[in-house]
């Protein structure tokens, strides 16, 4: 196995170490802030922390931009050219920074005449609070998503991966620590802004002294500006385009409902938020390779073969996370936070479906990235996404906050399943047929088959979190059958014997 070999599938079971810890952290850590904060003050934490993430809409897409340039000098052993693209970027995000602190300044003044009609004035004025902190939050983020483009070029998955544990076990410790020393919403978004700084200090650090990159605040040329500029626009639109199906939805909600709906609602959101981070361990450890592949110019049927890899390695997860979910997340939302938040049920799984199918072909996106044809992708999504918000809030209006995740089922399903797809076959020459044929045919029966099974088992589960945690097992144990005899082709089968038998 070579090196990058390791760094990839330690990058990958780091991603999963991760994600366990993180979801265990929720279910600890969520309910003790609901109970310290209350649903109307989480509420509005989930909203401040929705709007700051629209302001990195103004990050035009370039930590992703940094990888695939970054990728394609590496391909080419350029050190000039990445040295003078770094210089480039770190002026541009400085400019950005500047314009992100402006318009953030803005938005802050407009909050009152936006939410006066569904919120308190105390309400509005924390909001206001908690919406500086996180503006100064979204600036480092700015000034640090280069770094993580680098290491992420540079495929040092390990220490990217377990510097992002740390980071997020401390911040939990220091959380809980704030929470029951008495302070509130302030104290989190704080807490959020320190922890991200040094945890970009540590980045710095790291490629300071082990990557051979430089740094200069050097004015980026007409010639490079262009180049990135018409590269990083598009992948902008397609950030627009996840903000819009995401966040707005919080926006929607907190005018036209309550801060309490849209606490019941982010809880929702924080499920499918999780769900995403399954697939994003896989595909984004994956996407420099994939790039890669692409300028190296190797054939479609060789490229499609990795991409049938992945997506199916990637749908076994989804599959079994959808699995228990859809049998057991009812239960699971009651034991989490109670019976009063059970509509988040529904919120998470009407988008779930569609979202499976598109989290499991993610690795196309970075083969349009490779062949800088990603512009038709963004602008269809953004279609759709504009068609999400209109019925969004016509259907919130009737329906309440389930009318949400309908519309954003219609926009996924619409926009990446049908229009997506059918350009990726047309124009681009990958066979996305190919592709849903081994779906169906090595992972759709396991997760079918495992979903029946747990349907026929959530009636004898026992209301307690040992006995959800026992039907998971079970439910685990059966696709883990199913998925090794339907889900993994021969060599795979062969591949994971050797592993199983080696180790043990």
């Amino acid at each position: 196995m070579t090196n990058l070999s390791r760094e990839r599938r330690n990058g990958i079971l780091l991603s999963y170490g991760s994600i366990a810890i993180r979801n265990v952290a929720a279910l600890l850590l969520i309910p003790f802030i609901i109970n310290h904060l209350g649903v109307s003050d989480y509420g509005i934490y989930s909203l401040v922390s929705a709007l700051a993430g629209y302001l990195i809409v103004l990050e035009f897409g370039l930590a992703n931009t940094t990888i695939r340039f970054l990728s394609v000098y590496q391909a080419n052993n350029e050190k000039a050219k990445e040295s003078e693209f770094i210089s480039s970027i770190v002026v541009i995000y400085g400019a950005l920074a500047l314009c992100v602190v402006a318009i953030g300044l803005i938005i802050w003044f407009k909050l009152p005449a936006i939410f006066q009609q569904s919120m308190t004035l105390a309400e509005i004025q924390l909001l206001q609070s908690a919406f500086l902190v996180l503006l100064i939050n979204v600036v480092i983020t700015l000034m640090s998503n280069s770094l993580t483009g680098i290491i992420s070029t540079y495929q040092r998955f390990r220490f990217q991966k377990s510097t992002e544990i740390l980071v997020f076990v401390a911040r939990c410790i220091i959380v809980v620590g704030c929470l029951e020393a008495g302070f509130g919403v302030l104290a989190i978004v704080v807490i959020d802004t320190v922890t991200n700084l040094l945890h970009s200090l540590i980045r710095f650090l790291y490629i300071k002294r082990n990557i051979d990159i430089e740094f200069k605040a050097k004015l980026p040329d007409q010639a490079t500006l262009k180049e990135i500029f018409v590269y990083s626009s598009f992948i902008a639109l397609n950030v627009i385009v996840n903000q819009i199906n995401w966040r707005v939805d919080n926006l929607i909600i907190g005018t036209l409902t309550n801060s309490k709906t849209l606490g019941i609602f982010n809880i929702g959101s924080q499920l499918l938020f999780s769900f995403i981070a399954f697939a994003s361990a896989i595909s984004n450890i994956f996407t420099p390779k994939i790039v890669q592949m692409v300028k190296q110019e190797v054939s479609k049927t060789v490229l499609m073969a990795q991409l049938c890899i992945i997506g199916r390695y990637q749908m076994i997860v989804l599959g079994y996370v959808f699995v228990v979910f859809a049998a057991f997340g009812e239960l699971f939302i009651q034991l989490f936070v109670g019976a009063e938040f059970s509509q988040a049920y529904w919120v998470a799984l009407i988008s779930m479906v569609p979202l499976m199918f598109v989290l499991a072909q993610t690795s196309t996106n970075a083969v349009l990235q490779g062949l800088n044809k990603h512009k038709v992708r963004s602008l269809l999504l953004l279609v759709t996404a504009m068609a999400n918000i209109i019925i969004s809030i016509i259907l919130v209006k009737k329906i309440g906050m389930v009318g949400a995740s309908w519309g954003t089922a219609f926009a996924l399903f619409v926009g990446e399943l049908l229009m997506v797809n059918i350009y990726l076959y047309r124009v681009i020459g990958l066979n996305m047929w190919h592709l849903y044929r081994e779906f169906l045919r090595y992972s759709i029966p396991a997760i079918l088959l495992t979903l029946m099974t747990a349907f026929l088992v959530s009636d004898y589960v026992s209301a307690s979190w040992f006995g959800l945690f026992i039907a998971c097992g079970l439910t685990g144990f059966i696709y883990a059958g199913f998925s090794y005899f339907i889900s993994l082709v021969p060599s795979e089968r062969q591949k994971l014997n050797r592993f199983v038998f080696r180790t043990s």
